[in-house]
């Protein structure tokens, strides 16, 4: 028989609703409502009644049903009120329209160049590091992805192109977003956000035009979005541009630096598994040569320790759809109207999916164990059609950030405490303080190795050679 209301959470109040709670610690909030009712519980945010759904067969549902039964679009207005109507805040038919875009910017072939980006912008964070010191994982890694994705995206001059104050104005974007408030509300924040995304058009229509007299001296994402064509045959007006550029550039950044912050933080924590990690990079990674698609792909351990981060601490917890058609979820008819929201929180934790699930343990995505296989089991990259086209840059951006940083340091955590920070734009950790001291060049590789670099002028071997003769 057919229910037609799920059960509600206790705990919400007059009018409100869940809505504080929400805001505070959604994370808290989904796990009572499962622990008291299950997979398919409601919860109110204001008047608006809210389906949160567990487990890869309700999960399987809510990304099938994309663009069906289920709209994308109306869940985030937060997004589109920040960096336009494009891609998943577009249109169900602007969406299919632009596709071949993502198609093209994220093709294998475009890897190689993406990879080389990564090496490059990776390595020379580590040389301005110094021989020791303290730093902020969390907030390095903000910097770092910024520069990889200027430099991925944009190409070697992105710093002069971009210029001093463009990832100053982002921040105010980032900080703007909110998937609960109104996002026209006047608020400080939001009027912020607006005198950004005025700012960062007119440098990237700097760019754009740039580009359009100069047509054959680039091959980067500008130049991608100028000249290939959409579904329909026809070509990206410039606003259009302008908002595909700044939402790969949050979807590029803003969500792999918390991701990569806290996979760093969880090897640290977890010493017999960062030693796993360690000896493959000691052994598939070569110091001071390009880490290529080869290599990453024989870096197993790192891979699981970046899926089992994404499955602890995603970026993105959860993901909303509104209901246009109504749609039986389980046992439940959910009415037009109504939001339905995939929980991490819960869909991460279940134990008769993943053994032990509170615990970091990336084994478990060994072939002899292959927990979490179904792929709708983890949401941290969305399902389906909409999952996210950018996945294997970020995974990739992850591994060599990590390997690169693990061989050529040894890093003591000093944070006793790291807590999940919502609400500033992507998730990502709080303040993640290690003290780190560079290991000897005789360590990283042989010393014949190091006098052909000098002799040769690599400025990365020359500088790091004269530190230590120093």
């Amino acid at each position: 028989m057919t229910v037609t209301v799920p059960p509600m959470v206790s705990g919400g109040l007059p009018v409100i609703g869940h809505l504080v709670e929400m805001l505070r610690n959604r994370e808290s909030l989904f796990k009572r409502g499962y622990a008291e009712h299950g997979d398919l519980f409601t919860i109110k945010l204001g008047p608006q009644p809210v389906l949160v759904i567990t487990g890869a067969e309700h999960n399987r549902v809510f990304y099938s049903e994309t663009d069906k039964a289920l709209n994308m679009q109306e869940g985030y207005a937060f997004l589109k009120a920040s960096i336009g109507e494009v891609l998943f805040t577009a249109s169900a038919e602007a969406y299919y329209n632009q596709r071949p875009l993502l198609q093209e910017i994220f093709k294998r072939e475009r890897m190689v160049g993406y990879i080389e980006a990564m090496n490059v912008e990776v390595q020379k964070w580590l040389d301005a590091l110094g021989q020791s010191g303290e730093m902020d994982i969390t907030a390095e890694m903000l910097r770092l992805t910024q520069y990889v994705a200027g430099r991925a995206l944009i190409g070697k001059d992105f710093a002069r192109e971009l210029g001093d104050e463009f990832w100053q104005e982002y921040a105010a974007i980032s900080a703007s977003l909110d998937p609960v408030l109104p996002p026209n509300l006047p608020l400080p924040k939001f009027k912020r956000r607006d005198r950004a995304k005025v700012k960062i058009a007119a440098t990237l229509k700097r760019v754009i035009a740039e580009r359009k007299q100069n047509p054959g001296q680039y091959d980067d994402l500008v130049t991608i979005l100028l000249t290939t064509q959409l579904k329909d045959g026809t070509f990206l007006p410039e606003e259009q541009i302008v908002t595909i550029f700044m939402g790969l550039l949050f979807a590029g950044h803003e969500t792999t630096a918390g991701q990569a912050a806290w996979l760093i933080a969880l090897l640290l924590q977890n010493a017999e598994y960062r030693a796993l990690v360690q000896t493959e990079i000691r052994e598939k990674v070569a110091y001071g040569v390009q880490i290529d698609a080869g290599v990453l792909h024989g870096l197993d351990h790192l891979y699981w320790a970046i899926d089992e981060t994404t499955r602890l601490r995603p970026s993105a917890d959860t993901q909303i759809r509104t209901v246009t058609t109504p749609t039986q979820i389980g046992a439940y008819e959910i009415p037009a109207g109504w939001r339905i929201m995939v929980s991490a929180a819960t869909s991460h934790m279940k134990g008769d999916v993943f053994a032990n699930p509170d615990q970091f343990d990336p084994l478990r995505y060994a072939p002899e164990r292959a927990e979490g296989k179904n792929p709708f089991a983890i949401v941290g990259f969305g399902g389906g059609i909409h999952k996210c086209t950018g996945m294997n840059f970020a995974k990739n951006e992850m591994a060599i950030i990590t390997a690169r940083l693990f061989q050529q340091f040894d890093l003591e955590l000093l944070s006793r405490e790291i807590h999940v920070v919502t609400g500033n734009g992507a998730n990502h950790p709080s303040a993640v303080r290690v003290r780190y001291q560079r290991k000897p060049l005789r360590e990283l590789t042989d010393a014949a190795t190091i006098r052909e670099a000098v002799a040769a002028g690599c400025p990365h071997m020359s500088q790091h050679a004269a530190a230590e003769e120093n």
